[in-house]
């Protein structure tokens, strides 16, 4: 009799365990529990499902890609020696100036009346030159004749000393008057375009020579035929940058063109700033003949670290690693007729999405990607625990 109890009690678990099952729908996602006849389908069931790919030909990069600023490669910061009140500043921040081009011109009063008086001391010190030559010759020719003495000589040679130290200190004043009086017309050192402008017309400013912070800037200009594009690379990249290395620059203004550039600088050093990721910057080098690149805008670089063209690629989900084996060495799928038996290959270039394939497969071969899900795995589990219900409580013969 007990016995009998336990068998009426493991065939409603039983019956609410298949219920489970139906009513989860595994039936209807292609689980099949039972074959014909009450037999169970395992050969069917357990038969693994392939994502057929082919093997082709293509090509393998590995690109890098940042965000920059354009900034100006000379940028020139224009001051004036001379100081006093602009009288023109004929230019304004965006103008394009040649070389030679007029940017500032201050009152020239005061830096005339320097060169006038400079100009006058020079000419004092050149006639006391000339009338102590007069003189020492004079001596010399009587102290020859024995009529004074080698002293009184001597007296007029340092008289003519002093003269001649006289002319040279006013040449040099008289050279200052005039540089200082050319500085106070200021003029484009390049061809350029005006980035900033400090002052105003009107405006006083200090001299650049007698100011402690060496004078008032005016303006700042550029050339800007060629800019630079400074960015950020993390440091996991920054190992396979090399100076010369070619990169695409697309500006936010533009992201229609793209312009061509190549690196010129790699920071020996990571960028204090940054904070959360390693980052060491590089500058980039970029033609910008038509000026459209101005200074401060966004652009993206791209950096293509190597290419490799008309290789044999496979994606990378197609390869499992082989355990004990060579760091290049994976094991694939091969189609064979209706199967997909185990086929060992060697890879070359990677990253997340494909792989070069050096040896083992051809061109055209298919290879099969395993098909797995989380479904999958629950059903398996579901049906091992349907498996150990069934034989619970069964009699044992004698």
């Amino acid at each position: 009799m007990s016995s009998l109890k336990k068998i009426l009690f493991v065939v409603p678990l039983f019956v609410v365990a298949i219920a489970g099952v139906n009513f989860l729908g595994i039936d209807g996602i292609g689980l099949n529990l039972w074959g014909v006849n009450g037999k169970r389908g395992d050969s069917e069931r357990d038969a693994p499902r392939y994502k057929e790919v082919q093997i082709e030909r293509g090509t393998f990069e590995e690109v890098v890609t940042a965000d920059g600023t354009v900034i100006p490669i000379n940028r020139i910061e224009l001051k004036s020696k001379a100081g006093g009140r602009i009288i023109k500043l004929p230019v304004e921040v965006g103008d394009f100036v040649r070389k030679g081009d007029l940017i500032a011109k201050l009152d020239q009063r005061d830096e005339k009346s320097a060169v006038a008086q400079a100009q006058a001391d020079l000419d004092i010190a050149r006639a006391e030159l000339k009338q102590a030559k007069r003189m020492f010759a004079r001596r010399n020719t009587l102290y020859e004749k024995k009529v004074i003495s080698e002293e009184e000589r001597d007296e007029t040679g340092l008289k003519l000393a002093v003269s001649k130290g006289k002319v040279i200190r006013a040449s040099t004043a008289f050279d200052a008057a005039k540089e200082t009086l050319a500085e106070s017309t200021v003029r484009a050192p390049i061809a350029g375009i005006i980035l900033q402008k400090y002052v105003e017309e009107g405006q006083i400013i200090a001299s650049g020579v007698s100011g402690a912070d060496g004078g008032n800037p005016i303006v700042d200009i550029a050339s800007m035929l060629s800019v630079y594009i400074e960015a950020g690379i993390n440091e996991i990249d920054i190992g396979k940058m090399q100076i010369g290395q070619s990169a695409t620059i697309v500006a936010e203004a533009y992201p229609q063109i793209n312009f061509l550039g190549e690196v010129v600088r790699i920071a020996p050093e990571a960028d204090p700033d940054e904070k959360s990721v390693t980052r060491f910057n590089i500058v980039v080098k970029v033609e910008n003949v038509d000026r459209k690149l101005k200074s401060g805008m966004n652009a993206e670089i791209e950096l293509t670290l190597f290419k490799k063209d008309n290789i044999l690629l496979a994606p990378i989900t197609a390869l499992k690693k082989i355990q004990g084996a060579g760091s290049n060495k994976r094991e694939v799928r091969l189609k064979q007729g209706d199967s997909f038996i185990s086929h060992d290959v060697s890879v070359g270039l990677s990253d997340f999405k494909e792989a070069e394939i050096l040896s083992g497969l051809s061109e055209g071969d298919i290879l099969g990607i395993p098909i797995t899900s989380r479904l999958n795995a629950a059903n398996k589990r579901l049906e091992e625990r349907i498996k150990r219900s069934r034989s619970f409580g069964v009699k044992k013969k004698n």
